[in-house]
């Protein structure tokens, strides 16, 4: 052995120099445990709770150790056959606790269950191990070297590189120093193993375990200390003052104010995330509601730096176990920002941020004391450690917004049930209007039964009747041919001259007649022509001069909102970009009415005149799903084609194609819900021996009911038609798309279901019809 080593192993070992082995232990573990309680009181982390455990277990162990040891050197027992073996014992415990308050500083079921099955089997050696050493032979001596001596230390080795494992894979807050601590317990192993020492105890492992457990000093240096209250330093008579933790911003003020008057649920909660992130400076705030069925739901949340509200989502209990019982059980929670918190691991796959900060949470009770929620805060940009009078503050202004809180679940319940409520009318009419329907066809049925037992009890009434009538008929019949044989002989003996001569007048006076009327009806068709004519192109004229000194204006407003958007004179706010865009949208949507206006009263006036061509239907719909694009991306529509693979160019205008379809997809567009879905379908067919593409339309917009239907191709404008039901279209878009396809020989029509959608088909044939002949005549 090393002479300068081998002295100090010595001292350890024996006794009463071994004292300063217990003492050293002892010392370490009662000053990382009275760290730990501070730290508990100030901060009450879960994670100190958890130290606080353990590190008093460690101490218990520790005094029982130096209990028996102390009972051995009084000669009350025999210390030879049991201190040996227990303080084998005492140190693989002792290991797998180091493990478990380093690797797992947040509570875990499957840890915990692993350390206590691991003291058990340790306590099982531990009994296994003293009957085996109390049966050795007699010459046997020294424990050091034995059988059990070194099952004992191949059992601290493999559970050091286990917890060494784990710490790796872990990675928890301050595992570095737990690595350390490690790697010194197994230096004292392996050099025990390699020199070897007499007696029944080694100096090289206590030695080493000497120098390893002063780092249980810096275990609950892991984690933040909570902020201490603002102190005064007499020596420079100036006063270190804390930062700011609270706002005193008159926003904030307004903020909470603005909130007595709301009844919208989700405004209140938008409202109440918006105000406590102000006023507790809080990078995030969120409102978190316990629903009835005990599932955490996030109603609103509130990023106080990019100051914007954030979307609300459900909570997982499985992967915030700590944050769903302190909201069920109406408890506050402060959490340290850890790695290896489960809670906030979940907050940060939830939110998509890399660490959330540090976490309070604090509940919020109705009058009778029942949880309806909480408040969470968390600081993942300021990494601000919240302190107990964080909590009282945060406590105090969530007992303000109770009763806004339940006036809006009140408002909520009271909405919910009128809509339940009118469904349940709207299903009660439905099935009325289905009753009276069928009371009609069976009222009807009845009528014709009685009709046709009246009719056949007449006949058979009648029947005789009528036998006499046949023998009456037959009689005259009988008399009629003697009177027809006497005209005859009359006729033979007239002028044939004279009866054809009668005959060619008649005929000549009817021609004449017959073309005096024919002249008279082309005359006033003439008349109505030119009358029409004459005033629908004046009318035309009229709009084209309004229309074009309507697009003058609108042109300069697009001009200068173009300017704007692109911040050339200046950078836009979010709100104010969203005002100059909707500027923009609405003078887009005015210059597409224009276009309408100027469309229709050109088909009414008779002056449209359509171009055939080939055309190709791919590119048409490519067009018109670029025109209708940015009204699908503001109710994020998704759009579905079901198109043929090749497509032979049909013969049409290419203009009306394009209008035709464009409207169509307005409508559907108009129609479809936020989220829906849009269907565009082309097939091709053949009727009569003809050629034909098929276009369809689909959308989501709940169908259109039956009495509706007839209209469904009027001009909405009118005051006399009113607004129908799932239909997009508030001007004449299906109007102007009826038109152009029928001026193309072309068919269109709807098929709905209702709660469903609609759909509009367009027939044209591909050879063109109408327009191709015209095309001829040309």
């Amino acid at each position: 052995m090393n002479p300068l080593l081998d002295p100090i192993f010595t001292l350890l070992t024996t006794s009463p120099g071994n004292l300063i082995y217990h003492i050293v232990l002892a010392f370490s573990i009662a000053g990382a445990l009275q760290s730990a309680i501070h730290h508990w009181r100030t901060s009450e982390f879960p994670q100190a709770r958890r130290a606080v455990v353990g590190l008093s277990l460690l101490l218990l162990a520790q005094v029982t150790l130096f209990i028996v040891s102390a009972l051995g050197w009084q000669g009350l027992l025999n210390p030879q056959s049991v201190l040996p073996i227990l303080d084998r014992a005492f140190i693989v415990m002792s290991l797998s606790w180091f493990i478990w308050l380093w690797a797992f500083p947040e509570p875990s079921r499957l840890a915990d269950a692993g350390t206590a099955l691991l003291n058990l089997l340790t306590g099982a050696a531990f009994v296994f191990s003293l009957v085996s050493w109390g049966q050795r032979p007699a010459g046997v001596t020294d424990f050091n070297g034995s059988t059990q001596d070194l099952f004992w230390q191949a059992f601290s080795i493999g559970l050091i590189l286990l917890g060494a494992a784990v710490l790796f894979l872990r990675k928890p807050n301050g595992w570095g120093n737990a690595v350390a601590l490690l790697i010194l317990a197994a230096l004292g192993h392996v050099v025990y193993l390699l020199v070897g020492q007499p007696g029944d105890y080694s100096g090289a492992i206590r030695l080493a375990y000497m120098a390893a457990y002063p780092i249980l000093l810096t275990l609950v240096q892991r984690f933040p200390a909570t902020p201490s209250r603002p102190t005064t330093v007499k020596a420079t008579e100036e006063q270190v003052v804390e930062r700011r933790r609270y706002s005193s911003d008159p926003k904030t003020m307004h903020a909470m104010l603005a909130l007595a008057a709301e009844l919208d649920e989700e405004n209140i909660a938008n409202g109440i995330t918006r105000s406590v992130a102000q006023a507790m400076l809080a990078d995030l705030c969120f409102l978190i509601y316990l629903a009835d069925d005990n599932k955490l739901h996030i109603a609103s949340g509130f990023d106080l730096i990019r100051e914007e509200n954030l979307p609300g989502t459900t909570l997982s209990r499985d992967t915030m176990p700590l944050l769903a019982s302190a909201v069920q059980r109406a408890r506050p929670l402060r959490l340290p920002a850890s790695s290896t918190s489960p809670d906030l691991k979940g907050l940060s796959e939830l939110l998509g941020l890399n660490n959330p900060g540090h976490l309070l949470n604090v509940p919020i009770l109705n009058p009778q004391g029942e949880p309806l929620g909480s408040l969470l805060l968390l600081s993942p940009y300021s990494n601000r450690v919240w302190s107990a009078e964080d909590q009282t503050f945060l406590q105090n202004i969530s007992a303000s917004f109770v009763p806004i809180i339940l006036r809006g679940q009140r408002v909520s319940a009271v909405e919910k049930q009128q809509y339940d409520i009118q469904r349940a009318y709207d299903h009660a009419r439905i099935q009325i209007q289905d009753l009276q329907r069928q009371n009609e066809e069976l009222t009807k049925k009845l009528e014709n039964a009685i009709r046709q037992a009246q009719s056949e009890q007449v006949n058979n009434t009648n029947t005789e009747a009528l036998l006499a009538v046949q023998q009456e008929s037959q009689r005259t019949i009988e008399e009629l041919q003697k009177e027809i044989e006497t005209l005859k002989a009359r006729k033979a003996a007239a002028s044939e001259q004279q009866l054809e001569h009668e005959l060619r007048l008649t005929l000549e006076q009817v021609a004449h007649l017959q073309n005096s009327l024919a002249q008279a009806n082309m005359r006033m068709v003439e008349l109505e022509s030119q009358q029409r004519s004459s005033l629908s192109i004046e009318q035309a004229e009229i709009i084209a001069s309004i229309s074009q000194e309507l697009r003058q204006p609108m042109s300069s407003i697009v001009g200068y909102t173009d300017l704007l958007l692109g911040e050339s004179v200046g950078i836009l706010g979010a709100l104010q970009r969203k005002f100059v865009e909707r500027i923009k949208a609405s003078t887009e949507r005015i210059g597409s009415l224009i276009d309408d206006l100027i469309q229709i009263t050109t088909i009414e006036s008779g002056l449209m005149s359509l171009k055939p061509e080939p055309i190709d239907l791919n590119l048409i719909i490519d067009n018109a799903m670029a025109y209708t694009g940015s009204q699908m991306r503001e109710k994020n529509i998704s759009m579905q084609l079901d198109l043929p693979k090749s497509m032979e160019a049909i013969y049409a205008d290419r203009e009306a194609v394009q209008q035709i379809l464009i409207h169509l997809l307005q409508n559907a567009g108009a129609a479809t819900p936020v989220e829906g879905t849009i269907t565009l379908r082309v097939r091709t067919q053949k009727e009569d021996r003809q050629d034909f593409v098929l276009i369809q339309v689909t959308d989501t917009g709940g169908g259109i009911p039956t009495e509706d239907l007839p209209r469904v191709f009027s001009r909405l404008y009118r005051a006399d038609n009113v607004l129908i039901q799932g239909i997009g279209d508030t001007g004449v878009g299906l109007s102007i798309a009826r038109t152009l396809t029928e001026a193309q020989s072309g068919r269109i029509w709807v098929d709905t279901v209702l709660g469903q959608g609609s759909t509009f088909s367009v027939l044209l044939p591909m050879a063109g019809g109408r327009v191709a002949k015209s095309a001829e005549g040309e």
